[in-house]
């Protein structure tokens, strides 16, 4: 992994993050997004839960909070790959 698609990861891992604590719709997208550029990375099943968990109730506030907890522990995940 380059540290260019880190970079990626990172990026999106943090925009999802603010679009979870924002509660902002766009941000199952933004971690399906994230997810995809984590493949293959340890941020990525972190990544992939915190997606599932947003398309299966984005109403859910238990769900925005374990969300954000998993995108949290991804991003520091792929910093951590970054550096």
């Amino acid at each position: 992994m380059s540290a260019a698609d880190a970079l990626r990861v990172v990026t999106l891992a943090a925009q999802a993050e603010m679009a979870l604590v924002r509660r902002d719709a766009v941000a199952g997208p933004l971690l399906s997004q994230a997810e995809r550029a984590a493949e293959g990375m340890p941020a990525g099943p972190l990544l992939a839960e915190a997606a599932a968990m947003v398309r299966g109730e984005p109403d859910s506030e238990a769900m925005r909070q374990a969300a954000l907890s998993l995108c949290r522990m991804a991003l520091q995940d792929a910093q951590a790959d970054l550096l």
